[in-house]
């Protein structure tokens, strides 16, 4: 495909075939409208376009670290305030009243983690799944 530069812009490909007349003859047009020969228009859009792609047409990613994993930032603090909440667990003392409610409240805490990791690997194998029909469809 052509590069869009300032001396293609504003052109029109349009991928016609020469008019045919009454008598069946092919009527060469005498000028392209966007300019080109006679010859251009045959070949159509791709006439003067390169087979492979060089460094300049391939687009760069967009500014920042890419998320190599579907929420892999989440799962990394989750993980980490797991590490966190389990070595707290393990200094309380579940005998006393404070101690037990403590141990309550930081059990709670590790089931909304657990919850939360759950989700985010429901939501890559779904991913997962919709990448494999679309690789089906294909």
């Amino acid at each position: 495909m052509d590069r869009v530069s300032s001396s293609t812009a504003g052109t029109i490909c349009t991928l016609t075939t020469p008019e045919t007349s009454k008598a069946g003859n092919a009527l060469a047009p005498e000028r392209a409208k966007d300019g080109g020969t006679p010859a251009s228009v045959e070949a159509g859009c791709f006439a003067d376009a390169s087979a492979t792609a060089g460094s300049a047409d391939i687009p760069e990613p967009p500014a920042g670290p890419p998320d190599t994993a579907l929420g892999q930032e989440v799962l990394d603090r989750a993980f980490a305030g797991l590490e966190k909440l389990e070595k707290e667990l393990k200094s309380v003392d579940p005998t006393t009243p404070e101690g037990g409610k403590r141990m309550a409240e930081i059990v709670r805490q590790l089931n909304r983690i657990d919850e939360m990791i759950s989700m985010v690997n429901q939501m890559r194998k779904d991913r997962h799944d919709v990448n494999m029909a679309v690789i089906g469809n294909i």
